[in-house]
């Protein structure tokens, strides 16, 4: 009898997590900003949007699906705006895809969520990481091999450069204030 009260008690604390993902991912996005926002200098282009930012809330609704045990693989499902950067790099996607994983795991934690939920959320992760740098790859390099499990959204290369616009006031002339 014990058993059977231990299982139903797993299956409730597993249906919170997966409707917390699913109904409240940006709560989850807003610590993983919070998170990247602490790594980076405020000033860095790192700082202001993430190669993942567009698609956080997403992917972590599709994780939701999957730890209510949709088959299909969450990355795929996942319909959002990818940005990948070659100037930041696949480090840039390491780093951001580990703070994801981390308020995820942590938030199932919280939640109740046992080996199962944490090994399904660490798939999911796995797939999106691999997926994202091979895509990145793919950007360097159109020989290079494709993902295993396709990305469910739009894949775009992100620039990075800084404008090279000079800045004038209109009523300056040689350096020095208009005076009126």
């Amino acid at each position: 009898m014990r058993k059977a009260l231990d299982m139903n008690e797993r299956g409730r604390k597993a249906a919170v997590l997966a409707r917390f993902f699913r109904q409240q991912p940006d709560r989850i996005a807003a610590l993983w900003r919070r998170m990247r926002l602490a790594t980076h200098e405020a000033d860095s282009p790192a700082a202001s949007l993430g190669q993942l930012d567009g698609l956080v809330e997403p992917f972590i609704r599709e994780v939701g699906r999957t730890l209510e045990g949709e088959e299909t693989s969450p990355w795929s499902r996942t319909r959002a705006v990818l940005r990948l950067s070659p100037e930041r790099g696949a480090r840039a996607l390491y780093e951001e895809f580990a703070a994801l994983r981390r308020c995820l795991v942590d938030a199932a934690e919280v939640l109740g969520g046992g080996d199962w939920e944490r090994e399904r959320i660490n798939r999911a992760v796995d797939e999106a990481v691999d997926s994202a740098v091979a895509l990145l790859q793919r950007l360097k390099d159109p020989r290079a091999d494709g993902p295993r499990v396709s990305f469910g959204g739009l894949v775009v290369e992100y620039f990075e450069r800084p404008s090279r616009v000079k800045r004038t006031t209109p009523d300056a002339k040689d350096g020095r204030p208009a005076m009126h």
